[in-house]
């Protein structure tokens, strides 16, 4: 499949005035996907996934209204799917319906949740309170993932007991100075824990100040890097887990001097603190590794689904994605 590079959302808008084709030259059928209103939703996982379905993806920037050269556009196609805000509902369908039977109109948010799980957030959206929104969890199904926390814990730390061993002998080999690492996150109820983990960086790391991770981070030493890869450094936080603090699974726990900038800028950014955070989650695994206000934007798409939609299937469909992460060295 071929993959055109999109232009990024922070880059000039002048440069972004160009509807968008993106084509599979192995799907040979004849089915496109239009999506107008685009606002960069999409990631490279997302266009791999419908090229499957789709021969070719047209998207037209939000900024850009559509016009008669959209059924031009897809006037070779037996099929079309039409995905649109409720706003432009009517104009774009008055587009297709006048010479055209076979198509499907949905909107961004049914699309994103029914085909691509996830919850739709508006990249530019007025700050509204979203306060009950998004319910949480039943006390049912917080029942469960507690009992479930414990014993998978209890039960990772006999098993885990020598790789405790093992990573403290080579971080003070090769990083001399503090085995564990204390940070403090924000989490469920936006209440402040402490964040324990296998040190991975520098002592030095932050002289210059809070900094986001990278994937391939300078700061971190050798077997850092490594336990990073395989998500050793996490360990330590299956204490957290026991004490009520973290969960097995759910989002990521940031901290403050980050949250409350991504408050201000990511609509409903503070329904993911409606339940507890998670050593691993929804968006760790569908998300590849980034930093910065974008990639949080993506990551809370995929936290609301999972509060949104949780279920006993989704939370094993997690944790063995985890797993498989862990053992082929996908991590961060």
């Amino acid at each position: 499949m071929m993959l055109a590079v999109l232009p990024s959302p922070t880059e000039n808008v002048s440069t972004q005035r160009v509807i968008h084709q993106i084509r599979s030259p192995r799907n040979v059928s004849s089915k496109v996907l239009v999506i107008t209103d685009y606002d960069y939703f999409l990631t490279k996982r997302d266009l791999k996934r419908l090229l499957i379905s789709y021969q070719r993806i047209i998207l037209v920037p939000a900024h850009m209204r559509a016009s008669q050269n959209l059924e031009t556009l897809v006037q070779p196609f037996e099929y079309v799917h039409l995905v649109t805000c409720p706003g432009s509902w009517q104009p774009s369908k008055a587009l297709l319906v006048q010479k055209r039977s076979n198509f499907h109109i949905s909107t961004i948010s049914d699309f994103c949740e029914e085909t691509l799980g996830k919850v739709y957030i508006a990249q530019s959206a007025p700050h509204i309170n979203s306060s009950g929104m998004f319910p949480g969890f039943s006390p049912g199904i917080r029942l469960f993932k507690k009992g479930l926390d414990t014993l998978l814990s209890l039960g990772l730390l006999v098993v885990s007991s020598p790789a405790w061993l093992w990573s403290a002998f080579k971080i003070n080999q090769q990083s001399p100075g503090p085995v564990f690492y204390r940070q403090m996150r924000v989490g469920r109820k936006e209440q402040e824990f402490t964040c324990v983990k296998f040190r991975s960086m520098r002592l030095d790391a932050e002289v210059s100040g809070a900094a986001f991770s990278s994937k391939h981070d300078s700061r971190t030493f050798a077997f850092g890097a490594f336990m990073r890869k395989v998500r050793l450094d996490e360990l330590p936080q299956l204490l957290s887990v026991l004490k009520g603090e973290m969960s097995l699974i759910g989002p990521r726990p940031e901290r403050r001097v980050f949250t409350q900038v991504f408050e201000e800028e990511i609509p409903h950014y503070q329904e993911r603190h409606i339940i507890k955070p998670g050593i691993t989650g929804y968006a760790q695994i569908c998300y590849p590794y980034g930093a910065g206000l974008q990639d949080a934007r993506h990551k809370l798409m995929y936290d609301l689904y999972y509060i949104k939609h949780w279920s006993v299937r989704l939370e094993a469909y997690i944790f063995f994605r985890t797993i498989v992460t862990v053992f082929t060295k996908q991590g961060c």
